[in-house]
């Protein structure tokens, strides 16, 4: 997302107000071509906080997302709300010309996400899911070494998310809410890492083993 013109800023609203949004918020106000405009939470007391804290001048709180555009001109969104309502906050700025970062999973089915990357393309916007490892140091150094091509034919990749949470309690657990509990929270990300580095994915296998947890 770029501005568009030397030095011109950016203008984001913050869609949910959840802790993954702290990492954005000290992101967006601290780089100086963005400014924080806009934020929405359906809890408006906690948008209003949020604004107090960290939002430039003239930005303004909401507790409906359609809000946003009414009084503020917005070039971007950043979606931190939970996967199930992805789908239908993403198109709706991307119907309304708006670049569009996501929290992932991306959306609870491909057919959510196929629409979404849809919406982009005709609308000529900017579309991306939240993938952290791709900018992380060690795996950035890995990229590296694998298209140095000193390594040879790559055979064998394997990316493990092996530390046991109990996900009983957690809203990640909520079919209706994230689609598939820690598979496709995390698995979001160790498919996005297997692409990075190796490329396209073109066939699947899976298999289920002894079952810890429900």
């Amino acid at each position: 997302m770029m501005p568009k013109t030397k030095n011109a800023a950016l203008d984001f609203a913050l869609i949910g107000c959840g802790r993954i949004s702290q990492i954005y918020l000290q992101a967006l106000t601290s780089i100086p071509e963005c400014r924080l405009k806009g934020v929405v939470d359906i809890r408006l007391d906690v948008a209003q906080s949020v604004t107090e804290q960290f939002g430039c001048k003239g930005c303004k709180s909401y507790a409906e997302y359609q809000q946003v555009l009414k009084a503020n001109h917005i070039d971007a969104v950043v979606i931190c709300t939970p996967p199930n309502t992805h789908a239908e906050i993403a198109t709706f700025f991307l119907d309304n010309g708006l670049h569009v970062l996501c929290e992932k999973p991306l959306s609870l089915n491909s057919k959510e996400a196929m629409l979404m990357l849809q919406k982009a393309e005709a609308n000529g916007c900017l579309l991306m899911m939240a993938s952290k490892f791709r900018y992380v140091e060690d795996v950035i150094k890995a990229k590296g070494i694998v298209a140095s091509g000193i390594l040879g034919d790559i055979i064998l990749f394997e990316n493990v998310f092996c530390s046991k949470v109990d996900m009983r309690n957690r809203w990640n657990s909520t079919k209706d809410v994230a689609g598939g509990g820690v598979l496709i929270d995390n698995g979001s990300h160790s498919v996005d890492i297997a692409r990075y580095l190796l490329g396209p994915i073109v066939k699947v296998q899976a298999e289920d083993g002894i079952r810890v947890q429900k």
